[in-house]
């Protein structure tokens, strides 16, 4: 798979749901209602939430040194969340295959 004509690496769905453990800590203090999925207080841990970015980017690059060294921190940010998303199928494709 690639990102933004970077090789990602395919995960195990081990390392998929620890990752996906790590990124639910983030949200472990918003007010979800679980029939209907509607968010009625979004609080967001920041640290958690970085530390499930830092991990999907450790899982799915090779060589991190080398090929994020010319990118800003925002923008490797914005990397890891894109490679989040894919490893925890929450991207549109995903939705439709699963009928979400």
């Amino acid at each position: 798979m690639t990102i933004n004509d970077i090789e990602i690496n395919e995960i195990t769905f081990g390392d998929e749901r620890k990752l996906y453990n790590l990124y639910k800590k983030a949200y472990r203090n918003s007010k979800v209602d679980f029939d209907t999925g509607e968010v009625a207080n979004l609080e967001i841990d920041w640290d958690a939430h970085d530390l499930a970015i830092g991990m999907a980017l450790e899982l799915a690059i090779k060589n991190p040194d080398e090929i994020l060294k010319d990118m800003s921190h925002p923008e490797i940010d914005k990397l890891g969340q894109q490679i989040l998303i894919e490893y925890l199928r929450l991207n549109e494709k995903s939705k439709k295959t699963s009928g979400l």
